[in-house]
């Protein structure tokens, strides 16, 4: 130990060492199975420093915790600020490979403590943290209220991976769950319910929480619980985590049971820039209206952002109220092979089968070939519950990949396309349309040019962290009013130059005084792409 002291002069220095040698000799298999990123200390460090002191005897949560550093981080800048003389921790790992390291780091943590007279009491807990804590959803029982340890901080940096809502894990904590959710929600939901009254809850977290179905049950149980102080956007998501591979588009945040009339954003580059972030405050209400039924979480990085988000509100209407809908394609691949023919002329008997690769950006190209996809599917009164009437719609891809420059990659899709009764949706698209109707051309080219500008693609951003596009978020955006859509569809179909700037450009003109300049974080321009 005193060599060990001798090399790191804190914990945390010694807790960074252990865990990037741990994790050069762990496979990127087992931390993917395992959710596990390790926490740079400059990270570390920030998010222990989001801390504000309490009395002379706290008590710490670290749940998912690895090899501590978080902790380690937290004590540290903690002992900076105030005379600490009793701390008390509780720790959660699974991971059997690597709590021997997680013990190393706590060993050095209490040595280092004792040599400051600072008593430290710990426990590793090597349960699962959320079944472990699962009676936080029901503290009243026949018997009175059960007590649940409460903590003064609770920190971490959780594992991210879905998992079934028939996992054991989703089903203790069903308040938080609506689908397949994502274990990292069910970490952030427990733990707020374990905060004292005056406690902090401080995270690093995918930011996908923040808008979408799948987490919806999450967000009206957390910010129920408790309210956002601080955000911390990251511009580069592939630096942040930059010894794992990781592609998460993450944010910390503080949240207190106390509640917050503002919010302060700070923005940095990964973790260049930590300790000078560029920072704005917001009123807590427009960044989260918690009065809505869904609750979505608005997180701008720039003065671009802002005057977006701005924009929008003042739009009174959803597609919905000009009697158009948006769905998802009802066609399951694997659920409907018998139907599905790679060979084929499209006839009465056989109508076109759409998939993702289909759209491109404003453009519908089809036949286009990828992999053994087929490309029609059978019209029988067996497979008509999976099939649409040949009609006006508007494709959207409901996944984009990280290389794709927009975030909503849509084109128009014409009844006159085919000579067909039905088509086929695959069900990674999403569509728009009329029910009991039609959308017109200009509706159509309208929407498109929307959708596909970079005003819409950068409001996206503010609340969307995937590359995942829900029809639920799609209902919520509030639309211009349905003359200023057919206005820019009427002029969008008459220039044959379809490319991002030229659609901005009409967008701008109908819908915007000033000219809007594209977000530095949305995208480029088009590159057509020609049928196959």
């Amino acid at each position: 130990m005193i060599e060990l002291k001798e090399k790191y002069k804190t914990p945390s220095e010694f807790a960074e060492f252990i865990g990037l040698e741990y994790a050069c000799s762990t496979s990127d298999k087992h931390k993917k199975d395992n959710g596990q990123f390790f926490t740079p200390k400059q990270i570390a460090d920030f998010m222990g420093n989001l801390a504000s002191p309490k009395s002379n005897k706290i008590s710490i949560l670290d749940p998912g915790c690895g090899t501590g550093i978080l902790t380690c981080s937290l004590i540290e800048k903690q002992i900076q600020k105030s005379g600490i003389t009793d701390i008390d921790v509780s720790l959660f790992e699974t991971d059997e490979n690597v709590l021997a390291v997680t013990q190393k780091v706590i060993d050095f943590l209490a040595s280092w403590l004792a040599e400051r007279n600072i008593q430290l009491k710990y426990q590793i807990n090597r349960t699962d943290f959320i079944i472990e804590n699962s009676k936080v959803f029901n503290v009243s029982t026949l018997f009175g209220f059960e007590k649940v340890n409460q903590y003064d901080y609770i920190i971490s940096n959780p594992p991210y991976f879905k998992i079934s809502k028939t996992d054991k894990r989703a089903i203790a904590a069903k308040e938080l769950v609506y689908g397949q959710p994502n274990i990292y929600s069910l970490f952030m939901g427990v733990a707020a319910k374990l905060l004292k009254q005056d406690g902090e809850l401080i995270f690093i977290t995918p930011r996908s929480f923040a808008a979408g179905n799948y987490f919806k049950a999450f967000r009206q149980s957390f910010f129920n619980d408790v309210s956002i102080s601080n955000i911390h956007i990251f511009e580069s998501r592939n630096k942040m985590f930059k010894n794992d591979n990781v592609l998460q588009e993450n944010i910390i945040l503080r949240a207190t049971r106390k509640t917050n009339s503002e919010i302060k954003v700070t923005v940095s580059e990964c973790d260049k820039g930590l300790n000078n972030p560029k920072e704005k405050v917001f009123k807590a209400n427009s960044l989260i209206d918690l009065k809505s039924k869904d609750k979505i979480l608005f997180i701008p990085s720039n003065d671009k952002e802002i005057s977006t988000i701005e924009i929008f509100k003042k739009w009174q209407n959803t597609l919905n109220d000009f009697n158009i809908q948006i769905s998802t394609g009802p066609v399951v691949a694997f659920r409907c092979t018998e139907f599905l023919k790679a060979e084929g002329v499209i006839n009465g008997s056989l109508s076109p089968l759409i998939w993702l690769h289909n759209i491109k950006e404003m453009e519908f190209v089809y036949p286009l070939q990828k992999g053994k996809k087929p490309c029609l599917i059978v019209n029988s009164e067996e497979s008509r519950k999976v099939l649409l009437k040949n009609k006006n719609y508007i494709l959207l891809r409901r996944f984009s990949s990280k290389d794709d420059k927009s975030r909503l990659v849509c084109c128009p899709f014409f009844s006159s396309n085919f000579e067909a009764e039905m088509v086929g949706f695959e069900n990674h698209l999403n569509y728009i349309h009329r029910p009991n109707g039609d959308l017109s051309e200009n509706e159509i080219w309208g929407i498109s040019a929307l959708y596909s500008s970079s005003l819409f693609d950068t409001y996206f951003r503010t609340f969307n962290g995937n590359t995942q596009v829900g029809a639920t978020e799609l209902k919520q955006i509030k639309m211009p009013p349905l003359n200023d859509i057919v206005l820019i569809g009427s002029k969008i179909k008459e220039i044959n130059n379809l490319e991002k700037q030229a659609i901005d450009t009409i967008v701008n003109e109908v819908l915007l005084e000033e000219s809007y300049v594209k977000n530095t974080r949305s995208t480029g321009d088009f590159a057509r792409v020609g049928v196959a």
